[in-house]
């Protein structure tokens, strides 16, 4: 009698029993051992695809502060613990939960300034959609629907490119399920989960997500039982105890870092307290389906469903629930639809034929796929913006000229201005002290924040100006409050370009 077998990904369940093996013909042909295989060719493609739409949303806010946070940590060799850029907030205990992410940027900064942070950001993209892609065809994704589906994940977290912080969390991601991919093969490699959660907390606070995929991991291989296409096999007793022990060293990992307890309690006070943030700050909102991203957050929607209506591999159970955790953070939170399109690709492009079936029997041709794959690297460093490039582009976005006015004329006194700037002045004018910068979580506490989003609302403006003993202000050209600064005789403008206008308090008036 024939043993009954169903497909699981790399694995082959016998008789309710697993046995684990990534055989030749359980990869896909683009995986094949060659000198320089196809797969290699279509990652040049998402790499080139990554390149440009990093590129192209090079003009970031908060980067600045996170510069400035370094410079202060090289040249005091000691991380800040109060803030030390505001009149609102000075003195104010603070935790930079990002320290260990922004040294990299700051050095390639100073070393090759635009050029670097694109270079640091791209390096990121690359790593960890790289390793979505790879473990897309550990699963038996041909390598030209691994790519496409890759691109569109790059795509879909376009919205939080830039140079950003949490990418190095998101790196970290995929090295937690790489670990937890290859425990599931060869029930091994799990010490390496509790140095990298004690990398990840000093690098951003998404490590929580890492221990929401690890709890999934753990979780389902609870059950053992197969509902329609869904399929879950419990773990062995070594196994679970492996898992277990490691998730009690990761938990233990967390306290590595030089703000003990505080830095781990960090997210969980943001999603506690901070509610300012989730309803005032775009990319904290949930998506629009009006919008771009919202279009694409629709795709990504049908894309599931046709994975789940035509596919005929059966459904882990994990994938399952982690497909559902990533499609309600994108959808609750723009800013995690990145998250959304790293965790779906290994998950969606194993199970979706978007190009014709490659032909197994097609002769590899090593050579030419080094010569594409140059080309397309050569794509990449003749596409690679210059950094008078992107000074021009982000000049066009933040107030470089205004704050030349500010310096050349030695203006001094309290100055109000657009959110956005605080990192930007904080920058390149540090002797000028700040209303607010992207730091949110001090400005939440101590009322700052609000008051700020009064100002610009136009409640109680001009009593809050008084209240802060507000000297100057400088604010986009195109907003609200310029326009009532405009038409109140308490305020006279003494600049103007394209981007902002400062305005200064009339001396012996009222607003």
């Amino acid at each position: 009698m024939l043993a009954t077998h169903v497909t699981f990904g790399n694995q082959v369940i016998v008789d309710s029993q697993t046995i684990t093996e990534v055989s030749q013909e359980g990869m896909s042909t683009s995986v094949a051992r060659t000198f320089f295989p196809f797969s290699w060719v279509w990652f040049s493609i998402v790499a080139l695809a990554t390149s440009l739409l990093a590129a192209h949303r090079m003009v970031e806010g908060d980067i600045w502060v996170h510069l400035r946070n370094a410079q202060e940590l090289c040249a005091r060799h000691t991380l800040i613990h109060h803030d030390l850029y505001t009149f609102t907030s000075a003195g104010a205990p603070l935790i930079n939960f990002e320290w260990l992410s922004e040294l990299p940027f700051f050095l390639a900064f100073q070393a090759w300034s635009f050029r670097g942070l694109l270079a640091v950001e791209v390096l990121l993209l690359w790593l960890t959609f790289g390793c979505a892609y790879y473990l897309a065809l550990r699963r038996g994704a041909d390598c030209a629907d691994a790519a496409l589906v890759t691109i569109a994940g790059v795509l879909l977290g376009s919205y939080s490119l830039g140079p950003r912080m949490f990418h190095f969390g998101y790196l970290c991601l995929m090295a937690v399920i790489f670990v937890l991919e290859r425990f599931t093969r060869t029930a091994s490699g799990l010490w390496l989960l509790p140095p990298i959660f004690a990398i990840w907390i000093n690098l951003h606070a998404s490590w929580v997500f890492g221990f929401v995929v690890l709890g999934l991991y753990v979780g389902t291989g609870l059950f053992d039982g197969r509902w329609n296409n869904i399929v879950a096999e419990r773990w062995s007793s070594p196994d679970l105890r492996k898992l277990l022990l490691a998730t009690v060293g990761s938990v233990a990992a967390l306290f590595i870092n030089p703000y003990g307890y505080r830095l781990v309690r960090y997210p969980f006070e943001l999603l506690g307290k901070q509610r300012a943030v989730r309803d005032e700050l775009t990319e904290w909102q949930s998506v629009d389906f009006h919008t771009f991203w919202g279009k694409l957050a629709m795709v990504m929607l049908v894309a599931l469903l046709a994975a789940a209506w035509f596919s005929e591999k059966p459904w882990p159970l994990r994938d399952v629930l982690l497909a559902a955790f990533a499609v309600w953070a994108g959808l609750t939170h723009i800013r995690f639809l990145l998250f959304a399109g790293i965790v779906l690709v290994p998950i969606l492009a194993p199970r979706l034929r978007l190009l014709a079936p490659p032909d197994d029997n097609a002769k590899p041709r090593p050579w030419l796929n080094l010569a594409v794959t140059a080309i397309m690297a050569g794509l990449i460093v003749w596409a690679y913006p210059t950094n008078a490039r992107m000074q021009e582009s982000n000049d066009s976005q933040f107030p470089r000229d205004g704050l030349r006015f500010l310096q050349q004329n030695h203006i001094s006194g309290r100055l109000f201005h657009y959110y956005a700037f605080g990192g930007y002045i904080e920058w390149y004018a540090p002797e000028i002290k700040t209303f607010a910068d992207p730091r949110t979580d001090i400005f939440i506490y101590n009322g700052v924040l609000a008051d700020y989003l009064n100002i610009v609302g136009i409640d109680h403006t001009f009593e809050l100006l008084d209240k802060y003993k507000i000297d100057y202000v400088l604010f986009p050209v195109d907003m609200r409050l310029t326009y009532a600064l405009d038409h109140n005789p308490g305020w006279r403008a003494i600049y103007v370009d394209g981007v902002v206008k400062i305005f200064e308090r009339v001396p012996g008036t009222k607003s």
